[in-house]
């Protein structure tokens, strides 16, 4: 009987033994399949993290941007051409002028007098070489003296009166009527706004491709959401550094290598629906280096 127990209970054993390895097998099988699946997805997402990197580097090697930049425009100094009083201010301040509107008026009286002795001298130069049957060189050119100092002084007065010379904007005007103006003294500025242009100071390290004639995008940060289309006009021959009034002495102390800016010139395409341009306002551009000819052989 005992013999028959004891054969029982190691008959009971043995399938619980293979039950054990069969699960410690079941395991391993189970670590090792997400092992490898594990080994796949972070294969996956190397491949994916330098592909994402590649192409990131690819962009803005080909697509290379600044946000240093500021909106640009041609500016006029008025300034007056004769001495006299100001008698008359017809403009406003930063109200759009057009070319030939009058801006302001100096008191005329002394011009017009001016003009007047001038004529009246032309005429007795004209009366006291008349009687003679053919005017003598002497008479000849006291005329011609009278006729030039009338053609000043109507010359003078005509710039009493000062007009716009391009359509623009008006900056600040501080002159007020009673003031003196003095001739070559400015007054006050106008923005040319025939022309605007974006200065967008690039890194040396993204001159490579860039060249005029390229395409451009720019975002004024005044006008949010709104995009301009631009082209490359010219690139400074020197960095902004080297045009300033203390360019940095390399050669003596301490020196830290820094990568300098060069200013590029990208003007603007506006259309009739975009916004008025401010100058001076703040900007982002990219320029795109594979719309030229030349930047397609270079770009493979």
């Amino acid at each position: 009987m005992q013999d028959a127990s004891s054969n029982g209970s190691q008959g009971q054993k043995e399938p619980s033994e293979a039950d054990a390895h069969d699960g410690v097998r079941l395991s391993h099988r189970i670590s090792a399949f997400f092992r490898s699946r594990l080994a796949i997805v972070g294969l996956v997402v190397v491949v994916a993290i330098g592909g994402f990197g590649y192409a990131y580097w690819r962009y803005f090697t080909l697509y290379p941007s600044t946000d240093n930049a500021y909106v640009q425009a041609n500016i006029v100094q008025i300034a007056p051409l004769v001495t006299g009083e100001v008698t008359e201010v017809d403009v406003k301040e930063y109200a759009s002028v057009k070319s030939g509107d009058v801006l302001l008026r100096i008191d005329p009286a002394p011009f017009d007098a001016a003009l007047k002795a001038a004529e009246a001298r032309l005429s007795l130069a004209q009366q006291q070489a008349s009687p003679a049957p053919a005017q003598s060189p002497a008479a000849k050119a006291s005329i011609g003296q009278a006729q030039a100092a009338v053609d000043q002084a109507r010359l003078e007065m005509d710039h009493a009166t000062i007009k716009a010379p391009v359509d623009g904007i008006v900056g600040r005007v501080l002159i007020r009527p009673g003031t003196i103006a003095r001739a070559g003294v400015g007054l006050f500025p106008i923005v040319d706004n025939s022309k605007w242009w974006v200065d967008a100071n690039f890194k040396e390290t993204d001159l490579a491709r860039i060249e005029p004639g390229q395409k451009a995008t720019v975002y004024i940060d005044l006008f949010p959401g709104h995009e301009f289309t631009g082209e490359v006009e010219a690139i400074s021959p020197a960095s902004a550094a080297a045009f300033s009034l203390l360019p940095a002495e390399n050669a003596t102390g301490s020196w830290v290598k820094v990568t300098q800016r060069f200013p590029v010139r990208v003007s603007l395409t506006l259309q009739p629906n975009d916004p008025t341009m401010r100058l001076g306002a703040s900007a982002a551009v990219t320029v795109d280096t594979t719309s030229s000819k030349g930047s397609n052989s270079a770009a493979k």
